[in-house]
């Protein structure tokens, strides 16, 4: 069997026979059994990380931040206290105490790191951490720093873990790697020729110098260096509440449902229910307007299809991915380091997208505009449901350039959103929901 391959349509999900991987990744098949393999490179490679110090400490108080948001000038003073709901600072005039809701964005004036370090772990919740090697196994993660730091996962809160910086060129094949749709775990391997390919199985144990891998039933040991990275299969969940994003000094990005400053310490409580220890000297910014709306393209996709056209007798696949509704910016692809704000959903042809509301907001917004290509134009419907009941239609004319969708949501329950014309022909009715949120 072939792997699969995000460049091209993969043949199978599942790639390598287990002996066609130990030959390309292990040691001489013929001279040791996978047995003696797994225990010399355990006994070889598993190494333990030296612990030092974080450094600086800096408390509640001692370190200068930056309060906007106030329809005004930003504010300078020392922070004091800040959680989820309020902050006070320390200005010129005083202690300057603000609501959570007043505030944009609190900028601290710690130094920001110049590089990323290799390792990349995505939780479910949406945060991203940056560290230098991760270790585990389906008892917990967690991902180790140079400094001696370390921050413990949750066994379901793994998404994805990349384990070495690629290639910009290589960044969309690895996200679509990473987004394959598969019931099962996997490993990212780098392949001559400088393709990404995704192998399924499931992760046994990861440790600093090996990945243990079954595949087809039978458990290999793969060098962490011949591995990109790793993907965890989990149940999708998209009711998550509404976050705030702590970022850190090495670029690491947080979605928090709570958090306190104590002392030296941020002390954050994720939407998945873990809690996290950040020092304040390792904190750069907090974004509490995030936790007000979430971008429609930063969720999970249930669905995405076109809808049957009457004039083909049976379907063609390539036809109808191409005419499916998908995520575009500027009228292009986006590429991995597009903005979630900058990407507009764009339906070629009629037919639904469905994803689930997440938890926390209660309206989807966005506008519905005509695209430029072609001169004819069909009378369209717009319409948003959830589960099985339609909550809104409206009619999109001809004439008309663009139309206003503000529709109420449930948390919890799928949302599809439908764009349904009369015309046999489908000819005349592209369009672009620009830039949809959802808001709370």
């Amino acid at each position: 069997m072939q792997p699969s391959n995000p460049k091209r349509q993969p043949k199978s999900s599942r790639a390598l026979a287990p002996f066609a991987l130990v030959t390309t990744y292990l040691l001489d098949a013929k001279a040791k059994s996978t047995k003696s393999i797994v225990c010399l490179l355990v006994a070889l490679f598993f190494v333990g990380l030296p612990r030092t110090s974080l450094g600086q400490v800096l408390t509640a108080g001692s370190i200068e931040v930056s309060v906007s948001g106030f329809g005004g000038k930003a504010i300078q003073g020392s922070l004091l206290a800040a959680d989820a709901n309020k902050l006070t600072i320390q200005t010129s005039n005083g202690p300057t105490e603000k609501l959570a809701s007043d505030v944009s964005l609190l900028s601290f004036s710690n130094k920001i790191d110049e590089q990323k370090q290799p390792v990349e772990v995505t939780l479910l919740d949406g945060s991203r951490a940056f560290g230098d090697k991760i270790v585990g196994n389906s008892s917990g993660w967690k991902l180790l720093n140079s400094s001696g730091q370390e921050i413990a996962f949750a066994p379901k809160s793994m998404r994805a873990a990349r384990l070495k910086t690629i290639p910009k060129e290589l960044a969309d094949a690895w996200q679509t790697a990473v987004k394959e749709l598969a019931e099962t775990d996997a490993v990212i391997v780098l392949r001559a020729g400088e393709s990404i390919d995704r192998i399924n199985g499931i992760i046994v144990q990861v440790q600093e110098s090996n990945v243990s891998f079954e595949l087809d039933g039978q458990q290999i040991e793969i060098p962490i260096e011949k591995l990109v990275g790793l993907v965890w299969f989990q149940r999708a969940t998209e009711r998550l509440r509404p976050a705030i994003e702590i970022t850190t000094t090495n670029h690491s990005v947080w979605m928090a449902e709570s958090f306190s400053v104590k002392s030296s310490v941020l002390e954050l409580t994720s939407s998945l229910g873990q809690t996290i220890s950040l020092p304040l000297s390792k904190i750069s910014s907090i974004n509490y307007s995030s936790a007000n709306i979430r971008w429609l393209s930063e969720l999970e996709i249930i669905e995405a299809t076109a809808a049957k056209r009457l004039d083909f007798k049976s379907s063609i696949p390539s036809l109808e991915r191409s005419l499916a509704p998908r995520f575009i910016v500027n009228g292009r692809t986006p590429t991995a380091a597009s903005p979630s704000g900058d990407k507009d959903l764009y339906f070629p042809s009629p037919g639904r997208f469905v994803f689930r509301a997440p938890e926390g907001f209660t309206t989807f917004q966005c506008q519905v505009q005509r695209t430029d290509e072609g001169t004819q134009r069909t009378d369209l419907s717009i319409e948003v449901w959830q589960d099985d009941q339609r909550i809104s239609q409206q009619a999109f004319a001809f004439d008309q350039d663009a139309i206003e969708v503000n529709v109420p949501i449930q948390a919890g329950k799928k949302v599809i959103l439908s764009v349904a014309c009369e015309s046999k022909l489908m000819i005349g009715t592209e369009v672009q929901w620009k830039q949809p949120i959802l808001k709370r």
